[in-house]
């Protein structure tokens, strides 16, 4: 044969061979891999036939049972080639429905027929296969599950992390089982996302937590499994660039600052450059850094910079530069003292006020504040003098002056003097009044008239005399009758005032002695009983209660719109059983002649008394309470009082707690609980509220007076404010002196400490009202009835734009701008308030500006 021809059957022989021995791919086994799959392996690589859906027909059944499909149809299912390298593989896993297994399981059998359709596959010499397949197919199969994520995880400390959970099965689902730490929890699909919360982790308190996991595809032993989870803190060290100062020549073991500013767990600190003359060293655990040796001098150098190093377990090295500042000290020293100097009014220029306290070597004095109107100066001895005329007690009574001292290489040193002016006695009382100026015939003697009032502005006590001192005399500030008045006439009388050097011009009145009243009754005190219990405070379950006064001769008639009964007998009786608690009130009209007064009497309903309450001498204060306080006097705070004229009787408003001061919350609960309407919102009152009733005066439209014992020294520029619950806050009406204040440093205003001065003095702690029966501060609807009630506050102004339309404040002025704040400081909030929103109104008006 030539060669050609063995080329020929050569080719021939590798054509034959390659058609004789190619293979069409077929199924090798079909087994079960879990609830819902079937894997199918082949007896070579194959790939999805190009006619192919990637879907095939699967029947499962036994003998002429069907438990998936039936004989003359069957469902189609999706198909997913296992691991395939260049497209092809040799195993391929179908899944099924949820339930396809649900009733050949039940079955009771171990295997049944399968019938696979319409799987095409080729291979990798183009030999194809389209046939339909017919296996047995055990149902058993297995299933065990593991977890394959990580269960080591690394977190900072403050750090929160993600971790995604897997298992061999996509179809598991994850719990947790054991978090003792709360900072685990589980989200997403199957709950395979795992956040750990490391917000709150330092890795020197704790410095790793752990999680247990559970993985489930249903209730069998190997269809569950667990894992436990371990987050260990990583300790991130830092240390910042830091600046710290000390004072040239510091002891040695001087603290530089606070300790260094760092994060993390250090165990050393070091100090590894800067340090070449050895004046500092560093505490190795705490990082405070300290001087080392004596010798540092701003002089010399006026700084360092030091190179620390911090280390830490399991953690990297850091260093940083620490800058130290040399304080420059002053070497001289000079001292000066508060105190507190007088000097006359009307005092001389030149005059010699007093020497300030100051030691030291001086170079110059000097009157830095306080010194406005120019009336002080200071030598160069420190000698306080007076600069020019026009010191008057009357239009200021201190005076506070910084005074600040220097020296030669020394530091400035100022204090605070205070001067006080003393008053003089260098005007004459005038303007003597006097309250009532009738009496009934027959009166006996010693019987009170009315009371004197004058003013005064050297603010002395007054001696007054009556040039008639057979029919009259006068008591204190008391005119009585000297004698039984027998007949009816009227008295022409003068009388004086006198301060010790002055005395004042004889003032005229007419005494008229009249045959019935003519002025109204007082109506001085309420007696209230209820079996054992007296004063205002009553029950529901007490039983019957009764009311009595005594006002004099007259008629008296009793209502109320609580209570059913009603009565002309000086006394009142009713049940308060089927009434509601709260507060109470029985109106009394007293007539005498063509006279009447009218009193308003307010009771505190409870449903049960106090257990253990006493109240023997019936003015609403608890005994317990009373720390044996005279009639005219109420408490306030501990060791605070409120004291009223001696002959007279002082007791708490209904509004208060068994004490005459309330807080805000008290009067605004009061009138919640009355249902009242509000009228407190304007003075954004803190505290410093006084309440009190003052009754038994000589007569009605008569004068008394008030001392209060305050709890807070009186702040600058502050002005009185009175509450009616009627009408709200309003200012209290000044005139006629009946204001004053005084600073004691005894804070006991009765005695004789101190200088009573008109008006509100800033640091006061002594308030003295003057109050007229029925006048513009008589807080019972203005009633003369011989007694007095006010409730009254120190504060001081604030600017809070705006205007109020409802005007709750009672006041006829209108606008915005001005509330009354007791105790200002405590309200700066509102304007914070205002300034916030002011400053929001102008960035969003900029911001539009610019938007355009």
């Amino acid at each position: 044969m030539n060669t050609l021809n063995h080329f020929i059957i050569s080719i021939l022989l590798i054509l034959f061979a390659s058609q004789a021995f190619a293979v069409k791919p077929t199924i090798t086994t079909i087994e079960r891999s879990g609830n819902k799959t079937i894997l199918i392996t082949f007896d070579q690589p194959v790939k999805p036939h190009p006619l192919s859906d990637n879907l095939v027909g699967v029947k499962l059944y036994s003998d002429a049972t069907y438990y998936l499909g039936t004989q003359h149809s069957g469902a189609r299912y999706s198909t997913e080639y296992i691991n395939p390298v260049n497209d092809y593989s040799q195993q391929m896993e179908i899944t099924l429905g949820d339930d396809s297994f649900r009733m050949a399981d039940a079955s009771g059998k171990t295997s049944v027929t399968a019938l696979l359709d319409n799987v095409y596959i080729t291979n990798a010499t183009n030999q194809y296969n389209l046939d339909s397949y017919i296996k047995n197919l055990v149902l058993a199969f297995s299933h065990d599950l593991t977890i394959t994520s990580t269960n080591n995880l690394n977190a900072n400390e403050g750090i929160s992390l993600i971790h995604t959970l897997a298992t061999t099965n996509t179809a598991a689902t994850f719990s947790i089982i054991e978090n003792t730490s709360n900072l685990f929890s589980l989200s997403g699909t199957n709950n395979a996302i795992l956040a750990f919360n490391g917000t709150t982790t330092n890795y020197k308190t704790k410095k790793s937590y752990t999680v247990k996991v559970k993985a489930t595809i249903g209730n069998g032993d190997n269809e569950n499994t667990e894992q436990t989870i371990t987050v260990t803190i990583n300790n991130i060290l830092t240390i910042n660039n830091q600046t710290l100062s000390v004072n040239e020549n510091a002891s040695i073991d001087t603290n530089i600052g606070n300790p260094l500013v760092t994060t993390g767990t250090i165990t050393a600190f070091a100090i590894t450059a800067g340090n070449n003359d050895g004046f500092f060293k560093i505490n190795t655990t705490t990082g405070q850094i300290q001087v080392a040796k004596l010798g540092l001098d701003y002089e010399t150098k006026q700084n360092y910079t030091l190179t620390v190093k911090i280390t830490g377990a399991d953690a990297e090295d850091k260093t940083a530069e620490i800058s130290i500042n040399i304080i420059n000290l002053k070497e001289n020293t000079l001292t000066i003292g508060a105190k507190t100097l007088f000097v006359d009014e009307n005092a001389l220029v030149n005059t010699d006020v007093g020497n300030v306290n100051a030691t030291g070597t001086i170079t110059t004095y000097t009157i830095t504040t306080g010194n406005n109107d120019g009336f002080f100066a200071i030598n160069n001895t420190g000698q306080i003098q007076i600069a020019k005329l026009g010191l008057d007690h009357e239009t200021k009574q201190v005076y506070i002056l910084t005074i600040k001292i220097t020296g030669t290489d020394a530091k400035d040193e100022t204090a605070q003097i205070t001067i006080r002016l003393n008053n003089l006695n260098d005007t004459t009382p005038a303007n003597i009044t006097l309250s009532k100026k009738n009496i009934v015939l027959g009166e006996p003697a010693g019987t009170v008239i009315g009371t004197l009032f004058a003013t005064d502005p050297d603010d002395g006590d007054l001696i007054y005399t009556v040039n008639d001192t057979n029919n009259f005399e006068i008591s204190d500030n008391k005119l009585k009758i000297k004698q039984v008045t027998t007949e009816i006439r009227t008295y022409p009388i003068t009388i004086t005032a006198n301060d010790s050097l002055h005395t004042s011009e004889p003032q005229s009145f007419n005494i008229t002695i009249t045959a019935t009243y003519i002025a109204a009754p007082v109506i001085s005190q309420f007696s209230i009983t209820q079996g054992e219990n007296k004063g205002p405070l009553i029950s529901k379950d007490g039983g019957e209660v009764t009311v009595s006064t005594s006002a004099g001769t007259g008629t008296y008639a009793w209502s109320s719109a609580d209570f059913s009964n009603t009565s002309t007998n000086k006394t009142f009786v009713f049940n308060p059983q089927s009434v509601n608690v709260g507060t109470r009130t029985i109106t009394l009209k007293v007539t005498a002649g063509d006279f009447s007064s009218e009193r308003v009497l307010k009771l505190k309903l409870v449903d049960t008394y106090p257990n253990g309450r006493t109240d023997i001498n019936g003015n609403g204060i608890s005994d317990s309470k009373e720390l044996r306080n005279s009639n005219n006097e109420l408490l306030t705070t501990t060791n605070k009082k409120i004291t009223s004229s001696g002959d007279t009787r002082i007791l708490p408003s209904i509004m208060g707690e068994d004490s005459g001061q309330l807080t805000p919350d008290q009067l605004k609960q009061y009138r919640v609980a009355n249902h009242l309407s509000d009228y407190t919102k304007d003075t954004l009152t803190t505290g410093d509220i006084y309440s009190y009733i003052v009754e038994g005066l000589s007569a009605t439209g008569d004068f008394t007076q008030v001392t209060i014992e305050l709890s807070t020294p009186i702040p600058a520029n502050a002005v009185l404010r009175q509450y009616s619950l009627a009408t709200g806050w309003r200012n209290f009406v000044v005139g006629n002196n009946n204001i004053q204040s005084k600073i004691n440093a005894s804070n006991v205003c009765t005695d004789t400490d101190g200088t009573w001065q008109t008006g509100l003095i800033t640091g006061a702690t002594c308030l003295k009202l003057t109050l007229k029966d029925g006048g513009e501060n008589d807080a019972d609807d203005n009633h003369a009835n011989g007694v007095v009630e006010s409730t009254i506050s120190i504060a001081t102004p604030v600017i809070v734009g705006g205007n109020d339309d409802s005007n709750d404040n009672g006041d006829s002025s209108s606008g915005g701008g001005c509330v009354y704040n007791p105790n200002a400081p405590a309200r700066f909030d509102i304007v914070f308030i205002l300034l916030m929103t002011l400053s929001a109104y102008y960035l969003i008006r900029r911001r539009r500006q610019f938007s355009h």
